[in-house]
Parts: C-alpha cells; structure tokens; sequence
C-alpha cells in the first residue's frame, strides 16, 4: 500500500490541469498532491533493493513529490495512472512487439497487444517479415493476405480494448519501402477504415540511393529473399508526399540510419525494426539432419548445432533481413566464413571469450570454432560403401558420360588393400549382370567400372571433368563422410613424421576450395585441420614425354594438414583402408605414452576482405542464442529486433522552469547566461534516478517484456516546455538563436543524464548487456539509452507548459479530452499583455476567435514575432529544429512538422527531403484540416482542427499519444434475423447463428460450444465478437466481401485433433467457422454434418438460436 502521505506541500494547478487530473488521472477521492505523493512512494520502493534505509527511501520520495508537484519533472501519462494503485497495471508508455510470419504469430502479437493496451500501453508494430499478399502458404497451399491485410485486423481488435478505462490504444505500424506491398501500404490510410494506427514507411540508403540517382529498386519477398520485382524511387516517394498530404500518413523512419546511431546501444544483440544483418543464403550451418545451407532453412525450423549439441530455432525458422555488405573473414588455417560486419561472433581473449562483431576482428584475432567431437553422427544421402567409392573416384578415378571408372595400380604400395576394398564395397551395391570386377588395363595398372558409382556421383552434382564437393555431397549422411575421406586419403592422403618432429596425416591437392570443403567435412567429424600453400603457380623444366624436358606451367600445390590429438580420432573415426598407411599410422600412435592433450577448437584470424553484398538471413536460437556457421561459433543476432518485447518508459522536464526572470535577451550569449543550468542538473540527476528506479517496480505485463527491458534498462528523458522558455527569453522559434540554445540545451541534459545513468553503476551496476553495447570501451552506464523527445500531450496541459518541442499551435485554442472541449490562452502571453497595456477586451476577443496573433495591428510587431505559432513557421525551421535535438537525443525525437491548409506537395518533399538531409532520425507532417476528427482546434470555436501526434521515434509508438477520433461502431438494432448451424468441431459441438441487418448484410456472429470448458468457451466468444466488430467498423468493403476477408483467414488452420475427410475435413474450431461463415455468403456447397436450422433471431429470443441446441 502507498505510505500515508506526509502533511504535503500543495502545489499550483491550472483549472485545465485540474479538469484533465480529474477525468483521467486521479483515484477517487485523491487529490493532485495525493496523486504525486502516491507515485513518488512507489517508485521510491526500488530505492530499498540498493540497501536504502527507511529515512532513505523517504527522502528519495519527497525529492521526487518535489519534481512533479512543483512541474519541474513529470513522467508518462501510464506512471501518474497506475503506480501505487496496485491495479496490476504498468508503468510504461511505449513497447516495441514482435509479427512473425506465421498465422501463429501474427496472432501471438494480437493477444500481447491486448495485454499491453488494457495496462494502458502504446504498442509499435514491424510488420515487413509478414510475406506479401498472394504468396503461396506452403502449409495450406493457400495464399497469404499480406500485411495490410493484417494491420486491419490488429486495428479492429485495438478498437475492441480500451486502455483501462482510462488512455485508448496507440499504435504504429511500419513496413520496409522494399517489402512487395508497399504501395498497398502507403495508401492503406485513404479510405478511412484504419483509424487506431499511425504508419511510417521504413525508408533505407539504398533507396535514397536509388532516389537520388532517378533509379529504381528492387523490391524483396521477406520470407525468400527473393527479389520480385522493381519500382521507380521517384515513384514511390511522390505517392509517399501524396498521401501525407491528404492524410498525414504515412510518416519516414530512416532505418539504417536509427541501427547506426545510438537509438541502437546494443548492435551486436540488437537491430531496429526487424532488420537484423546476418549470413547469406549459400553460408553452411550445421543441423542435428545434418549440413544445410541458410536458404534451405528460410521458412522452416530446425535444429541448429553448437558444440555437438541441437537446440531448437524459432518457428519461423531463417528469416530475410535485407540486402546488406558482406565481408569474408578467412582465418590462418583455411577457415572462411562470409557474413554482415555486425554479426557477432565468439572471440577469446585472454582466459575468457566475448562476443564481438566481425568487422572488428583484426588479424591475429582467436576465435571459437565448433567443437562437435560429442556429435554421434546424422542421418542423410547414402552410406559409408557409396561414400568410400566416390572418395575413390576423386583421388584416382574419371567421371565419364557413360561411367565412372576407378583406377587401380599394381606397382603403388598398398594398393592390394585398396582394390580389395573397392571391389568388396561395390558387390555390395547394386550392379549389371556383366559386372567384371577389376579389369587390367595395362601393364601395371586396373579399372573399375561401376554403374551404380556413375548414378551416386550424378546424384551429388559432379559432372564430366569436374570433381569438386559440392552442396549436395557436404548434405550426405555422417557414415558417408567417413567412406568418402577414407576413400580420399586412401589414394592421396599420407602419413608423416616422427614422434618427436610430429606426427601429420596429410592430403595435397592443387584445388583448394576442394581442400576447403575437406576440411569442413573433417570438423563437422570433430576434427582440426590446417591448410597450406606449399607451392604457388608458376612454370617449371618438366619431362616432355619424349625424352627431352621443357617447361610447362604449373598449378599452385596445397596441403591439407591434421595433426597432433586429431591423428587418434582421424583413426578411430576415418582411418585408411589402405594396409601401408593404416600400419605406418597404427606404429606411429603406438609410439605415444599417452594421447595428446585435447585440443582447444579455435582458429587465428588472417584477413577481413570486402565480400560484396548479398540477401542476408537471420534465425533465433532461444537459450543459447548461437550456433555453427561454417564453423564458427556465431550469434544469433536476430534474438531480439529492438527489440522486440522491448519498452522505455518516458519523462520530460518541464524547461520553462528554468528560465531565470529578466527582459527579452538579444542573442545566445544573453540566452545561456538566462538559464539556471544548476537547477537544471540536480532536475536531471534526480529524473534519471527516477526513471531507472521506474524499471525495477513497474509491474510489465508479460515476462518476455520484464527480460528485454532489465537487459537493457532503457529510459527516456526529454523536454516540455520548449516553446515558453523561447517566450520567456524573447526568441522566436525560427531563427538561429532558437536552433543554437535547443543544442545547447538538450546537449547539456544528454552530458548530464550519461554522468548521472553513469554514477547510478556504483551502486547499482552497468546494464546487463554493456559488454555488448557501443559503450563497452569507456565508462560503463546503467542505462542504454537516456534522452528521447517524446510528445507530451496531457502531462504538458498537467504542468502547466507547451507540448514537447513543439512551437505554440496556438494562442489560444481548445483541446479535446474524452468528450470535452477545453478552451487554453496561452498565460506567458497574457501576462506580457497585461505588461504591455495591450490586454483589452477587443484585442483579446480577436485572440480568443482565431487563436494567432497574425494581422491583429494593435498588438506591437516584436510581440507578434516572438509569439509565431506552428502554421506562421516556415517547415524549413520545423526540421531544423527536430535536427538539433536529434544531434544531442540517444533515441528519437518526435515532432510534427505543422503545414498550412495551403501548402503543396512539394513543401511536403522538400520538408521530408530536409530531414534526410541533416540527419533527422523520422519525420512526420500534418497539413492543417487535411482529417476530419483531430484533437488540437485552432482558436476556441474550431473551424479547422489538427491531430498533434509523434514522428515515429526509434523506441516505438511514441509516449504521451493523444486519442484519435474514430468512426463511431454501427450500433445494434432491436430485432435482427439471422440463422444458426450446428457444426461439429474437434472441440465439441458448435453453435453458430449468423445475423443480418436489414439490408440482408452479414452484422453479427455468436459462437457457442456445447458442454465445452470454460476456456473453450472463451475463445469461441472471442472470435465471433471479433468477426462481428470488423463487420460492424465502418469500411469501404461490402460486409459480405468482410465476411469473405474473415473466411480466407480462419480457414485451413491445423488443430491437434481434426475431423472428417477431404472437402468435409475440419482441421479446428477456427477452420469450422470458415466452414459455416463461407455456406452462409454461398461459397461452400451444403455439407451433410451441418444441419441448418431457420430460426428469426427475433422470434427465437436467444439470438437465433433454439434453447434445446443450447443446452
């Protein structure tokens, strides 16, 4: 429970703070004070788990009722609701959630927003992994509805949650401008239908690039990493403008941009929005089903290996992540592996291994590779006797388009062993009637000519003349590995040494990627290699065939080397057939006393080379988060997309109230020496505690999002007030004196806030994941990130201040919240009026009316310059002033850039062109009146309105949202006719009555289960109210083409238990209310297990349905 509040000091409160606190804030019978008093004390509660004594904890809590009550610091709207309530209801404002692409997924993350929205949380959306519309499902063989599809949906189950009675749900979409539906996407607003998301088109360099150059680019199918077709940049970007300009929607986020800049702290563990770098699509990886390459794994879980041992990836499976850089890192033993330079990978250093990214290797790095000597073996293509004969034919055989023949010859040693072994192996196989066995073919020499060795090889990809280990051969089965390197070694392998000079067992060829691919087979085996040049390509005084010598040009010579404890497993796991070899290997380990001491699986770097670019590919491996790469111990970094499950709580200090009193200042100079940076310093000390505190008592509505968060300890620390300490010092917001201090200012609070999340590690200890951060070489902080702008909206009307960063929209004007209409006049304004002798009813009447001071002559020119609001500045000033804060804000800054009612296409170009330009992280604009139902009104008798809402920051949604309009749900008439059908589902019998309007439309669906547990029962009613709200929102769609909508999404999902077979087959109670839902708009033919039932709704008086078929 909250500590009886002490005998508080009362604070100050404006009619419209009080009006705002009583309607959405307050508990019943609490005061303002109460309010801060109860936050204060149970955030300060985090205090006792750093040992605070009980005076302690109480003094952090009145320094902390000091902050809010006074409005020198206030935190999101989610803290003032809910902290101390103990309603189980979080603390923070914005949270980052994950959209697979799966039916499973998409509706994983409905549910979690759900969770999320009811304790009065904003939600933010990537939805580029979901595949386009039209791909082919492969599990049903149905096509996918694509993303706007489902942002539909997401949008109708928000409007079906209200935030806790108290703070509707906000959410942002965004989907990548190379995902194949991004035109859909870009338009999907016009219509009106979606109205609880704000969109952003996730814009990247390569389309800047492409828009520079009047290119077009390519656009990539997520799921494949296919590439699926082409727009024009320019194109693309003038329906971007165009649609922002009739509807504000949808904004830019640069999102490479935001993964190079600090809004990612983390990037080794961590990519913005989805857009994880990792492997190509040709990489190797290793599976408990053996070697696969990632594009065979993209779609589809497996089992990855480390270290011998299988953990499960996530369902999805490999997932495409872009078109990226690519760079090789080759090792000094031949070891190679392409992959992003931000892809982590196990570095040891000293007696410890970390994690680094690979662009930071240097040569001579140690890094890990797989050690899989536990690894029994895996299934796959062909046995050890296939294997032991293609080994054979690479060392000494010929491929031809007839045969394959191997070549056997008398005079070398140990080749009886060999042809006795080859020729017991192949009448093992199948063969033709006229099989000879080895035949002489000269003097000294044998062949074997095989027909089955011909179709194996085949098989495997070799060709006439080309012998190479291909991708289908490294795919074969553990037993063939071992048959295919014995038979290789047999004909070109040796032993070498002594025991004291070393003991080798070495093959020589003059192809090294076939050494290369030889040397992966023996690690995947749990052996070490190295390989060597031994001689380089040149010329050399060869015998000519004739007697004579001439010079001939020879091919580079390499050595493929296992030495040292890899000799004994070579012999165990592998060994040579051939009788010399295998006695000269057995005499030389009968030499040791003891076996070499195990070797440490690691290789030392030689060279990191651009490698071009390619498709990439990025897979979760939950627990372990790693996995063999080519052999090399690598992250999953695509763990956590910023991350999601990821959330910041937000606060704002309030900078109007530390502006010291004087007159107007004339320059920047004047402006700093205004300011109290001391007050301002212990605000942001004391708010960075704050909010750090906040993490370790907020109650996070699901324990995927209480992980993230404590891993990173994410907080958000910004400003109010922006624009009245511009008043209060006399400077315009467009000009350079304005731009100047706003660097000023939040440069100091960014320096401060790192000092104070710094000092905070003494007691309390960095991050979690610091080493992994781009801080991990100075000092260690306890927050990854500590500045963010996030919009005020009713914690700034709390205070007393201006909204943000954002210039006055108005001097007077009428804010909407719930269902009332309050009107504001700005009080700085009003008290330099008084001041001035100019605050007379008629002056103030034309204020009150049109809410600006442009063309009221009576008011003196250098008050109307100072008080300039958001539609008299030029959007130039608008971005410019967003980009100064950005310089000194770790995440992103949100900001809307205000545009006249007249202001064309190209201001929004060239206002959109101007953030990319000076390195905004996001944009948004809004031209005035271009929505309908918006939530500022200029002036106090609204003509035009206009929706203040966040430019997408890189953290999520946006922090203090204000609530949309949103089109009233058609409302439900007394008496409805409508029809119920009995279906058998895998959970029991279902009712399902499906009601007409009057027009004959589909208006509404129940679904009841008989005798079915309550859990059962819950989820049937889910669905059909959900099926109901979409019919029942307004939409450009016919309800009957909803309904339709609602059957290609419901039908074929697979349950535990199905029923029936072929076209009558029900696969789960979803695919059965396709089934019904799809007879009843006449597109499924009558089956005989539904019997349907014609009841009125009306006349039945249980909906439609008869009360026997209830029971």
């Amino acid at each position: 429970m909250v500590e009886a509040a002490p005998g508080l000091r009362q604070g100050v409160w404006t009619d419209a703070a009080l009006r705002v606190l009583k309607e959405r804030y307050l508990a019943p019978g609490e005061t303002p004070e109460g309010m801060c008093w109860r936050v204060a004390w149970a955030i300060a509660q985090a205090e006792r788990r750093w040992g605070k004594s009980e005076a302690e904890v109480r003094a952090v809590a009145q320094s902390f009722y000091d902050l809010m009550v006074d409005h020198y610091f206030l935190p999101n709207s989610p803290t003032l609701m809910n902290a101390g309530k103990e309603n189980g209801l979080q603390y923070s404002a914005c949270y980052v959630l994950p959209v697979e692409d799966s039916l499973e997924g998409i509706f994983e993350a409905i549910k979690r927003a759900a969770i999320v929205h009811k304790s009065g949380g904003g939600t933010g959306f990537a939805f580029s992994r979901l595949r386009p519309k039209d791909s082919i499902v492969r599990s049903t063989g149905g096509k996918a509805s694509g993303p706007v599809s489902f942002l539909r949906v997401f949008d109708a189950a928000t409007e079906a949650v209200k935030q806790g009675g108290t703070r509707r749900g906000a959410n942002m979409g965004i989907l990548r401008v190379d995902h194949p539906d991004i035109l859909e996407f870009i338009t999907c607003k016009l219509d009106g239908g979606i109205t609880n998301f704000n969109i952003s088109v996730a814009i990247t360099d390569r389309f800047m690039e492409a828009l520079e150059k009047d290119e077009e680019y390519e656009l990539i199918a997520p799921h494949t990493g296919e590439v699926t077709g082409k727009l024009r940049a320019r194109e693309v970007w003038d329906k971007i403008v165009d649609a922002a300009w009739r509807t504000g929607d949808p904004g830019l986020v640069f999102i490479d941009r935001i993964n190079r800049s600090r809004a990612n702290p983390v990037p080794d563990l961590e990519t913005i929005e989805a857009t994880n770098p990792c492997l190509p699509a040709d990489a190797w990886v290793m599976t408990d089903r053996g070697p696969r390459q990632v594009g065979e794994l993209i779609g589809r879980p497996a089992n990855l290996l480390l270290n011998g041992r299988a953990y499960p990836t996530g369902p999805e499976g490999f997932f495409f992540t872009g078109i990226k850089r690519l760079i090789r890192v080759e090792t000094r033993e031949g070891y190679a592996l392409r992959l992003t330079p931000d892809h982590p990978v196990r570095r040891v250093k000293g007696r410890e291994e970390e994690w680094v990214s690979a662009g930071e290797l240097k040569p001579g790095d140690l890094i890990v590779l797989n050690d899989h000597r536990e690894l029994k073996g895996w299934p796959g293509a062909y046995g050890e006797a296939e294997g032991y004969l293609i080994g054979l034919l690479f060392g000494d055989g010929t491929l031809r388009a007839d045969k394959a023949v191997i070549t056997g010859w008398e005079q070398a040693a140990g080749a009886e062993g060999v042809v006795a072994a080859a020729l017991g192996v192949a009448r093992a196989l199948p063969r033709r009637r006229d099989f000879r066995d080895w035949v002489q073919a000269h003097a000294d020499g044998w062949r074997l000519a095989l027909g089955a060795v011909k179709s194996v090889a085949l098989s495997l990809g070799l060709k006439p003349g080309r012998k190479g280990i291909t991708p289908a051969l490294e795919r074969t089965s553990s037993d063939f590995y071992r048959g295919f390197l014995r038979g290789l070694f047999d004909t070109g392998g040796s032993v070498q040494g002594t025991q004291a000079k070393g003991v080798s067992i070495r093959l020589s060829q003059s192809d090294p990627e076939l050494l290369r691919g030889v040397q992966r087979m023996l690690l995947r085996l749990g052996m070490l290699s190295r390989l060597y040049l031994r001689r380089t390509e040149g010329t050399a005084l060869l015998p000519d065939g004739r007697g004579g010598r001439r010079l001939f040009r020879t091919k580079a010579r390499y050595e493929l080397v296992i030495s040292g404890e890899d000799i004994f497993r070579f012999a165990e796991a592998v060994g040579f057939a051939d009788p010399l070899k295998r006695g000269r290997l057995k005499e030389l380990l009968g030499r040791y006393r003891r076996r070499p001491n195990r070797r440490r699986f690691v290789a030392r770097v030689a060279a990191i080379r651009p490698d071009g670019e390619a498709p990439v590919y990025d897979v979760r491996v939950p627990g372990v988060n790693a996995f063999d790469a080519g052999g090399f111990v690598v992250h999953n970094c695509g763990e956590q997309p910023l991350a999601p499950n990821d959330a910041c709580n937000l606060g704002s200090i309030n900078l109007a109230k530390f502006v010291k009193p004087g007159e107007w200042v004339k320059d920047l100079k004047e402006a700093e020496a205004r300011i109290d940076w001391e007050g301002l310093e212990r605000t942001t000390r004391l708010a960075v505690r704050f909010l750090d505190d906040v993490i370790e008592v907020n109650p996070y509505p699901l324990k995927e999002i209480d992980a993230q968060v404590k891993a990173n300890r994410r907080i958000g620390l910004g400003v109010m007030g922006w624009a009245d300490m511009l008043l209060l010092l006399g400077i315009p917001y467009d000009t350079e004196t304005a731009v100047g201090l706003a660097e000023k200012v939040m440069g100091f609070i960014r320096e401060t806030g790192h000092d104070e999340s710094a000092r905070l590690t003494v007691e309390r200890g960095p991050f979690p994941n610091w080493p992994h951060s781009i801080y991990r070489d100075g000092r260690p902080l306890r927050n990854a990130t500590v500045t963010t702008i996030a919009p005020t909206g009713t914690i700034s009307i709390i205070a007393g201040c201006s909204s943000g960063i954002e210039p006055l929209f108005a001097i007077a004007y009428s804010h909407i919240v719930g269902e009332r209409h309050l009107t504001f006049v700005n009080p700085i304004f009003e008290e330099i009026a008084r001041r001035r002798g100019i605050y007379r009813p008629e002056i103030m009447d034309r204020v009150i009316e049109q809410g600006t001071l442009e063309g009221i002559e009576a008011i003196p020119a250098d008050i109307r310059r100072v008080f300039v609001t958001a539609h008299e500045i030029d959007p130039e000033w608008h971005v410019r002033m967003q980009a100064a804060f950005q310089k000194h804000t770790d995440n992103g800054v949100s900001k809307t850039i205000n545009l006249r009612h007249e202001a064309t296409r190209e201001d929004v170009s060239r206002a959109y062109m101007l953030a990319w330009e000076l390195g905004c992280l996001g944009i948004t604009v809004f031209r005035h009146g271009s929505k309908g139902q918006q939530v500022l009104h200029l002036g106090a008798k609204p003509k035009l309105t206009i929706q203040v809402r966040p430019a997408p920051a890189a953290g999520g949604p946006g922090g203090e949202a204000a609530p949309m309009g949103v089109p009233a749900v058609k409302p439900r008439p007394h008496v409805v006719q409508g029809r119920t059908y009995r279906q058998e589902t895998p959970l029991g019998t279902a009712f399902i009555t499906v009601n007409r309007n009057g027009s004959g439309e589909p208006f509404e669906v129940f679904i009841n289960i008989g005798k079915a547990g309550s859990d059962v029962a819950a989820v049937a009613e889910a669905i059909g109210r959900l099926v109901s709200l979409i019919l029942r929102l307004p939409s450009p769609m016919t309800p009957t083409e909803r309904v339709r909508q609602v059957v290609e999404q419901l039908k074929d999902i697979g349950g535990a238990r199905p029923l029936g077979f072929g076209p009558t087959r029900v696969r789960s109670l979803p695919d059965a209310i396709a089934h019904v839902l799809a007879e009843e708009i006449g597109e499924a033919p009558a089956r005989a297990e539904v019997r349907l039932q014609p009841e009125a709704a009306g006349e039945a008086g249980f909906g439609g349905r008869v009360p026997a078929d209830l029971c």
